[in-house]
């Protein structure tokens, strides 16, 4: 695609306005919606056992989330180019809301692993065209802040949703954990009608004939973008799957491990919105280049025999580079896509990120019988590889060429 075509896709924006209230108002969304969320996260597999789930089924739950949702990408992002992001927003959170409500009658463990494939679905319709709706409504220069700021709202929300959900149902119960966590999503559903365009300004669905060619959002700054992506989804995959057994066999208490999320989330809550401003007036390939470098020396740092304190502040350590890889891939991303595949392009990047994770959870438990230390090694050297592969003159040209044609 030219640069000229590019630049007539996207629709006219101020060039340096980010802060407008249809900004924050989608960034609060997005944090109410995933404090919501983040109220039954830690419930799910509980409430399964208490109503007799095995190892297995429990299990299922998990995967069949990921696979749904991985499944699911491709349509929920034409979708999104087709009606609106707005449309696709609201829409993915009613079936959120509708879900977790569902879980209060469900008394059977294949329900529960049906609930979770139903869930995968609708939180594929809910996030990317959030994302999405935020490319549209920021400005071309300012793509990497905006998303900072989006990514840093659902921190907060996964952050706080939670420890008052445990604590909750400790008080109250599971089913009143899963009737209060329906509000926030609801209220972001209301918000989202009433009070957000269900297209920006100018924008129009694309022909037919756009939406049935699969290379505009296969470009190629957009395939590397996917490839980084699913390399960095690969932190994720073996955080679910053995890392509360590593802190425990570290000798870590439970406390502490929850409290090794709360350290990993701060900084990423703070620093990811000045890390987006950072690579929209640098660019997007040092911030890359030497996030990924130091996310790769820390989870190789995690391969010595730490004690729960010390991994507890390397752990506050990980976010600092996970904020600028956020940001800044997500920068990435905006830069490289057309105003006609926006929706397909956010649910592609998620879908990564969802196929690194399932790759390396995978892989993490039978690297994780070898020594605890392994499948963090492992993970950090392949993050210590890629700046060397983006030195290539060929990917840091098209790297820095992606940022320099988002800001004509």
């Amino acid at each position: 695609m030219s640069l000229q075509t590019l630049s007539h896709n996207r629709e006219p924006v101020s060039r340096e306005r980010l802060y407008t209230p249809p900004v924050l108002l989608l960034a609060a969304i997005v944090g109410v919606s995933f404090f919501g969320a983040g109220f039954v996260m830690p419930l799910r597999a509980l409430y399964g056992r208490s109503v007799g789930a095995n190892g297995v089924e429990i299990g299922l739950m998990a995967s069949s989330f990921l696979l749904a949702g991985l499944l699911a990408a491709p349509l929920i992002g034409r979708l999104t180019d087709k009606v609106g992001a707005g449309n696709v927003l609201w829409a993915g959170l009613l079936a959120h809301t509708v879900l977790v409500l569902a879980y209060i009658p469900a008394q059977d463990p294949i329900l529960l692993i049906g609930l979770r494939a139903l869930e995968g679905v609708a939180a594929a319709a809910a996030y990317p065209p959030a994302r999405a709706l935020m490319n549209r409504l920021a400005p071309a220069t300012r793509q990497g802040e905006a998303l900072g700021m989006l990514a840093s709202a659902q921190t907060a929300g996964i952050l706080l949703g939670p420890v008052i959900g445990v604590l909750l149902a400790s008080q109250s119960g599971y089913n009143a954990a899963f009737a209060l966590a329906s509000l926030p999503l609801a209220l972001g559903v209301a918000v989202t009608l009433f009070f957000l365009p269900r297209r920006a300004n100018g924008e129009t669905s694309p022909p037919d004939a756009v939406l049935g060619n699969w290379r505009v959002a296969f470009t190629r700054p957009l395939t590397l973008t996917y490839a980084l992506q699913t390399a960095l989804g690969m932190s994720g995959g073996v955080i679910i799957t053995v890392w509360s057994l590593y802190m425990a066999d570290r000798g870590a208490s439970l406390p502490l491990i929850g409290l090794s999320y709360t350290t990993y989330a701060l900084p990423s809550m703070l620093l990811t919105p000045l890390a987006g401003r950072f690579s929209d007036r640098v660019g997007r390939f040092w911030p890359l280049t030497l996030g990924f470098a130091l996310f790769g020396v820390v989870w190789l740092v995690y391969g010595f025999p730490l004690t729960p304190i010390t991994i507890i502040i390397v752990s506050g350590l990980e976010g600092i580079p996970a904020s600028l890889l956020s940001a800044s891939l997500g920068g990435l991303l905006a830069d490289s896509t057309p105003a006609n595949a926006r929706g397909r392009a956010q649910a592609n990047f998620s879908a990564s990120g969802t196929l690194g994770s399932l790759i390396s959870s995978v892989l993490a438990g039978a690297l994780y019988a070898s020594g605890p230390g392994i499948p963090f090694v492992v993970v950090g050297l392949v993050y210590l590889l890629i700046p060397l592969i983006l030195f290539l003159p060929a990917l840091r040209h098209l790297i820095s060429r992606s940022h320099l044609r988002a800001a004509e």
